[in-house]
């Protein structure tokens, strides 16, 4: 909102002109002593009345306010997609969330919006609240132009990517692939290189891992085009992600290895975290469990927020599991289980829940349960996390069938096979 008192004292003060001057027939000195101070909010008619004196024009006054609000909104726009940090993206909400804008463009008013949802979803706000801004937009999609209408459909694959709707996040990954093809000049082009970095961790998620690496070099090629350095490190980090999956593993630690130098140089200090716990991934993937657990140790000491803490915590147990140590992992799953329990909220952390206890199943630190078994399985389904079916199907089938518990063992090995067509799109085994 416009502050009226700080405008009508500093053009007075601009105007060398006295506070009995400008009250004289408009109010008292008094009076208007208050209203510069803030003491109260003037009367509309002596506000307009004080304005028109100063040879102020309201109407001017809110298109500079709106103006000048949505270039503000725009750049925290655009860094909290850059640094993609639920923390900072939550205090940019709490601050524009507390504006109380009347725009004089319906333009305006979407541009707003647009942004702030993905501020919105940046910073994981309460998922009914995105829903009702969704469907807000979905009913006026006609009315957007093609930058605006961009904007919405990789805010809306961001958001089902976010809560695991993989379906759906690829239905607007297609669309806004569309009205690229349509209206590319009319898109400015580090939305382009965000598209492309989102459409890599989607296309990874679902184990697309060559589209996966293709979208993350070309949002690297827009990005270093434009000297963006955050997007560029984790685009290097992405890229080590993918090439790490697909067995690079060369290619992998020299893209992470970039990427930490960089972060280093530019003391990104936020990015650190990130960084070591891939290099973990990548030593544990070539057989280093030991040089793994240091990277994971030390990635905690620079992770702010409870997802990836959750995640260094599980790669730590996943290395002590491959080395045997029960104590390390029951110490973990311990710690892992306390942290979730603190936030029971978010849907995703009931996959780190059940894994914590499929480990200490499996190390017999607790009790083989059948029931929890098929209930994480279940779940791990239900959110289209295969890659989690076919490992404990397989984790599990093999202690039944080592306590000759056969009919269990078929069923889950079934499972596996089953889950394993799906993630290679295979419909018959005659086709692997």
């Amino acid at each position: 909102m416009l502050n009226y008192s700080q405008i009508i004292k500093n053009e007075r003060i601009k105007q060398n002109m006295t506070q009995q001057a400008l009250a004289k027939g408009i109010c008292s000195t008094s009076y208007l002593s208050k209203i510069e101070k803030e003491h109260v909010i003037p009367r509309d008619h002596i506000r307009e009345a004080l304005l028109k004196k100063l040879n102020l024009n309201t109407h001017y006054l809110k298109m500079s306010q709106e103006e000048e609000f949505l270039r503000e909104l725009h750049r925290a726009f655009q860094y909290a997609i850059h640094l993609n940090s639920a923390e900072h993206a939550q205090i940019v909400w709490n601050h524009f969330n507390e504006f109380n804008i009347e725009f004089s463009t319906r333009e305006n008013f979407y541009q707003c919006n647009l942004y702030l949802q993905r501020i919105a979803i940046i910073a994981k706000q309460p998922i009914l609240d995105l829903d009702e801004i969704s469907e807000a937009f979905a009913s006026v999609l006609n009315n957007l132009n093609p930058e605006q209408l961009f904007i919405f459909y990789v805010n809306s694959c961001h958001y089902c990517l976010q809560n695991r709707l993989y379906k759906d996040a690829m239905k607007f990954m297609s669309k806004a692939e569309k009205v690229i093809q349509d209206y590319e000049p009319e898109i400015p082009e580090w939305l382009i290189g965000n598209f492309h970095f989102i459409s890599s961790q989607l296309t990874y998620t679902i184990h697309h891992y060559s589209a996966a690496f293709s979208h993350a070099h070309l949002a690297l090629t827009i990005f270093e085009k434009l000297n963006l350095q955050i997007p560029i490190i984790n685009c290097y980090i992405q890229i080590g992600i993918c090439n790490n999956r697909s067995g690079l593993f060369e290619y992998a630690k020299k893209a992470l290895q970039t990427a930490y130098h960089l972060a280093v140089q530019l003391e990104k200090k936020e990015l650190y975290g990130t960084i070591l716990q891939q290099l973990g991934q990548h030593a544990a993937l070539t057989g280093e469990s030991k040089e793994a657990i240091t990277y994971y140790r030390e990635s905690l000491q620079h992770t702010l927020s409870v997802e990836p803490k959750l995640a260094a915590i599980h790669h730590m147990i996943k290395e002590y599991s491959k080395l045997n140590q029960p104590t390390f992992i029951q110490y973990w799953c311990k710690k892992g289980i306390q942290l979730v329990s603190e936030h029971l909220n978010a849907p995703f952390y009931r996959t780190f829940y059940f894994q914590f206890r499929f480990y200490q199943m499996l190390h017999h630190i607790e009790s083989l349960k059948p029931d929890v078994i098929e209930e994480a399985i279940t779940y791990f389904e239900e959110c289209e996390e295969l890659i989690l079916v076919q490992k404990y199907a397989i984790a599990f089938g093999h202690v039944f069938y080592e306590q000759q518990s056969f009919e269990e063992a078929a069923k889950l090995y079934k499972k596996a096979n089953e889950v394993a067509l799906t993630i290679q799109r295979r419909n018959y085994w005659q086709d692997l």
